[in-house]
């Protein structure tokens, strides 16, 4: 596999790009959301933040190889803890899904969160993406709690996870 590299982006430069790779993993963001990915889903994308955090705390990059995005995440710094780094999103081409590249992904999250000074990964997976939890466990995340679906929520049943840096 060619190298993968995360390139950081902003929604004035790269809201199209986002769009169509979103559109292109539109199983995961239906799943999601219920609904095929529009804009107002990447304007979530770049701007949702967890409580506590500004945009200043987001990070969101773009999966490269070579001039190919492949995928994207969004990283908040500081959410839950100040020394967490919160997986709020990875979202890969399905084309690229089961060929190592979200285990290359992660390697180079981690190396990134850790020049920072974080010391723990942490994000939320649907507990109706069986292939996701199967994916993140294998990778040495643990469960740290359930959190079920409420009222006001969007209908989903996630597990929180945690991975010691």
């Amino acid at each position: 596999m060619t190298e993968i590299t995360l390139k950081l982006i902003n929604k004035a430069d790269h809201a199209e790009d986002a769009l169509d790779l979103a559109e292109r993993a539109a199983d995961y963001v239906t799943l999601e959301i219920g609904r095929a990915p529009d804009m107002d889903y990447i304007n979530e994308f770049f701007e949702a933040v967890p409580p506590g955090l500004t945009t200043d705390n987001l990070y969101a990059f773009a999966v490269m190889q070579e001039t190919a995005m492949l995928g994207m995440v969004c990283v908040a710094e500081g959410y839950e803890l100040p020394t967490d780094w919160w997986i709020g999103l990875m979202l890969l081409d399905p084309a690229f899904r089961g060929r190592g590249t979200g285990r290359a992904v992660l390697h180079l999250l981690r190396k990134r969160a850790r020049r920072a000074g974080a010391t723990m990964l942490k994000l939320s997976v649907l507990e109706a993406n069986p292939r996701a939890v199967t994916f993140w466990t294998r990778e040495g995340f643990v469960p740290h709690r359930y959190a079920p679906a409420t009222p006001e929520s969007d209908g989903h049943n996630r597990w929180v996870l945690k991975h010691q840096l």
